[in-house]
């Protein structure tokens, strides 16, 4: 593993530690007095869970369930939109599970190999417009796409309000199907548990870009479950409850496994110190499984901004570049700090 680390912008002198859940989190808590009301609010609900976990178990995992499979909804940017508007626009098909069902596809690009990009829970294809820019720039063809209940793309199995990486999974195969061959995959957020599970699969990409991406879905979920009140005995029937549908166990959806297990393509894992949303250490733990990853660490973009760093995207562009040898590709000056081999 070789690793660099970096600040390609300023790093806020107050820093918090990160949250382990790999979903959206809720909005910082404000100071002064409204502030104090929602640290009671939280407080109050944290106590309504474990009242429930104790009094109605099977009621309160439901509702776990509920919480953790439902994805929330991204508003598209104006420069999301502009994007979007500027791709040839067609249909892929996830089969299985009931009828077959749409994801949307988008792509930019007449020449070059094929990049495709997986957006991450709650996510869409418009979030990649930095990115798509830049691998274009760098003769690259790319596509995008939706995955199930997200986006444009139609409900998956359980309906608009429930999905999971799973299913985000197969929307990525049935992309990729539908637009390859595909040269690299540049996933984030829980896109790249997606891509893990893909490659597991057999999808056959000769590069993996992994931005912010989670390492293990069970211990996300059960950091979750502690910080809103729910009991190790809730969370443990909200898993097994889930897994009937899933058709998997929990322990399936642990990145690290896949590339300790499978044969993985040489991989990019870029984490930010200060991405709130999922721990650096969940990067470091697939970037150190997985064999010749390549693990770069940046500060002060957090989860998001970080997909419009143009340092990022230089060395996004750079590592999956046909002819070069991925794992072993310079860390280009605006990365460039410390590298560890």
């Amino acid at each position: 593993m070789t690793q660099a680390v970096s600040s390609p912008s300023p790093v806020s002198s107050s820093r918090t530690a990160a949250p382990l859940p790999a979903r959206a989190g809720d909005a910082p808590l404000r100071p002064g007095k409204s502030g104090a009301v929602e640290r009671a609010l939280q407080g109050w609900q944290r106590l309504r869970w474990l009242a429930g976990s104790v009094v109605r178990p099977g009621a309160t995992a439901r509702a776990l369930e509920h919480i953790w499979f439902k994805p929330p909804r991204a508003a598209a940017t104006s420069a999301a939109r502009r994007l979007l508007d500027s791709a040839r626009a067609d249909w892929a098909l996830v089969t299985g599970q009931g009828p077959s069902r749409r994801v949307r596809v988008y792509r930019w690009g007449r020449s070059g190999p094929v990049v495709l990009l997986a957006h991450g829970w709650g996510g869409h294809a418009g979030q990649w417009h930095a990115v798509v820019d830049g691998l274009l720039a760098a003769g690259m063809r790319v596509v995008a796409f939706d995955a199930l209940s997200h986006g444009a793309s139609d409900a998956g199995a359980r309906g608009a309000a429930q999905t999971s990486v799973l299913e985000m999974s197969r929307s990525l195969l049935a992309a990729a199907w539908h637009a390859g061959p595909v040269h690299a995959v540049v996933a984030h957020s829980l896109g790249g548990a997606a891509t893990a599970l893909a490659l597991r699969e057999g999808l056959p990409a000769r590069a993996a870009v992994l931005v912010g991406s989670p390492a293990d879905m069970h211990a996300a979920c059960a950091s979750l479950a502690w910080q809103m009140g729910f009991t190790p005995g809730v969370l443990a029937r909200m898993q097994r409850q889930s897994e009937r549908w899933l058709g998997l166990p929990w322990s399936a959806f642990n990145v690290p496994d896949v590339g300790r297990t499978r044969p993985v393509p040489p991989t990019l894992v870029i984490h930010d110190r200060d991405d709130k949303e999922v721990r650096w250490e969940d990067g470091a733990a697939i970037a150190g499984a997985w064999p010749g990853a390549q693990l770069v660490t940046t500060s002060g973009l957090g989860h998001r901004r970080i997909l419009q760093d143009p340092g990022v995207i230089r060395h996004i562009a750079d590592f999956i570049r046909p002819g070069t040898a991925p794992a072993r590709a310079a860390i280009p000056p605006a990365l460039h700090g410390l590298a560890v081999d």
